[in-house]
């Protein structure tokens, strides 16, 4: 079975210090998620720590998203902290400003990811990269972003986006069976149209079909599907109710 767990950006409003991170993991084991996501933390903790609450809980840390310019100018810190969380992947939300909209900017990063996974290497770990739907447009070649990221950083990670690949046109399921083996974690996000806008929805309130979605992610050797809300008014409500669904689905 799949690790159902907490992409802790959903809670970033909520998390200020450290005992605040402490209860949303306790809420989220009660829940019945095993494993969460570090990501929109923005204060200084301790991972020793971290880790401790994580354990305490029953809960894994499988991977954070850590700003670009910590990944680009601290990696060794970044990637001994990653050691202590017991996170196998140092994950980035998206490239930087800087690399998008130009394919000139987009081969930098290429570049840039190839290195890190490299440097990361020794350490155990993996660079992993979160989609939107950016890296679904097309290159000059006819490919589209996130196929050659596949195709050209094969130590790269992907960190999946559900709700994202749907907003482009794509649909997810056939996306993941694409990226097999390279898929670890992926952020369960439901997609529904809303006086013609996509909205964000709790998974099972939209309309993504998500037993054919982690099917293929687990038969993608996905290990990790986390719930992640971009802007929930009650992000408690949404990991309980999003936890209950993904868990009655036996996959």
């Amino acid at each position: 079975m799949l690790s159902y767990g907490s992409q802790l950006y959903t809670f970033r409003k909520k998390i200020s210090s450290v005992e605040d991170l402490a209860g949303i993991m306790r809420f989220v084991a009660a829940a019945g998620g095993t494993s969460v996501q570090l990501s929109g933390i923005r204060f200084r903790y301790s991972p020793e720590e971290v880790r401790k609450i994580a354990d305490d809980n029953g809960l894994k840390i499988p991977l954070t998203h850590t700003p670009y310019e910590r990944i680009e100018k601290d990696l060794d810190r970044v990637a001994e902290e990653h050691c202590v969380l017991g996170a196998s992947i140092v994950g980035l939300g998206m490239m930087p400003p800087a690399k998008l909209g130009s394919e000139d900017g987009f081969r930098r990063f290429e570049e840039f990811a190839a290195m890190t996974a490299r440097k990361l290497e020794p350490y155990g770990l993996k660079f992993g990269y979160h989609n939107h739907s950016y890296e679904f447009r097309k290159l000059r070649d006819g490919r589209r972003i996130i196929d050659a990221l596949r195709e050209d950083v094969p130590a790269l990670q992907f960190i999946f986006d559900t709700f994202w690949c749907r907003y482009a046109g794509y649909d997810p399921a056939e996306v993941l069976r694409g990226l097999s083996g390279r898929v670890e974690s992926i952020h369960v996000k439901d997609w529904k149209k809303s006086l013609i806008v996509p909205r964000f929805r709790t998974p099972g309130q939209g309309d993504l079909d998500f037993r054919k979605i982690l099917t293929a992610a687990k038969e993608s050797y996905t290990k990790y599907a986390l719930i992640e809300h971009d802007n929930a008014s009650d992000p408690y409500k949404v990991t309980e109710e999003g936890l209950k669904y993904l868990c009655s689905l036996g996959i």
